[in-house]
C-alpha cells in the first residue's frame, strides 16, 4: 500500500486511476511518511480529509493540516478517539476559526480545561459555549 502515493502523481488528478490510488493512499496506508507526504503535496481537501481520518497518521502531520485549512480540518481530525487530550489541547490554543473552535469543543478527547478555554475565547460562537456548558454539565459533581 506505501508504494500507492509514492508512484501517484497529484498533478494527474484529473486520470480517474490516478486520483483512486491517491484517495486509496491516504484512506487505507499505513506508513505516517507516506501520509505526512501526500499531506504536504498540495492534495486535495477529499485527500486531506481522509488523511486526517487515517489512525496511522502522525500528530506532526495531523497539526499540519490543520495549519493548511483550519476551518475544514479541525473537525476531522478532532473526531479521532486515539488522540490524547494534550494534543487537542494544543491543537484548541492555536485556533482563531469560529467553526474550528465549535467543532474542537464536541472533541471525545477535550479536557475540561480545553472546554473551558475554548468557551471562553473571543472568537468563540454562541453554540460553542452552549456545547460546553452541556458537555461541563453532564460531568459528575466531584466533592473536594
Amino acid at each position: 500500500m506505501a508504494h500507492l502515493a509514492a508512484d501517484a502523481d497529484l498533478s494527474l488528478l484529473e486520470d480517474p486511476s490516478t486520483a483512486h490510488r491517491v484517495h486509496a493512499a491516504a484512506e487505507f496506508s499505513d506508513d505516517p511518511e507516506i501520509l505526512d507526504g501526500l499531506a504536504r503535496s498540495r492534495a486535495p481537501l477529499g485527500v486531506l480529509r481522509k488523511i486526517a481520518h487515517n489512525p496511522a497518521t502522525a500528530e506532526h502531520t495531523l497539526e499540519y493540516l490543520i495549519d493548511v485549512d483550519e476551518r475544514w480540518l479541525t473537525y476531522p481530525v478532532t473526531r479521532r478517539t486515539d488522540l490524547s487530550a494534550e494534543f487537542i489541547d494544543r491543537i484548541a490554543r492555536r485556533l482563531s476559526d469560529r467553526n474550528a473552535i465549535y467543532h474542537v469543543t464536541s472533541a471525545p478527547a477535550a479536557s475540561e480545561s480545553t472546554l473551558r478555554y475554548l468557551a471562553s475565547h473571543p472568537n468563540a460562537p454562541r453554540g460553542a459555549v452552549e456545547q460546553v456548558d452541556a458537555r461541563l454539565g453532564a460531568l459528575p459533581a466531584f466533592a473536594a
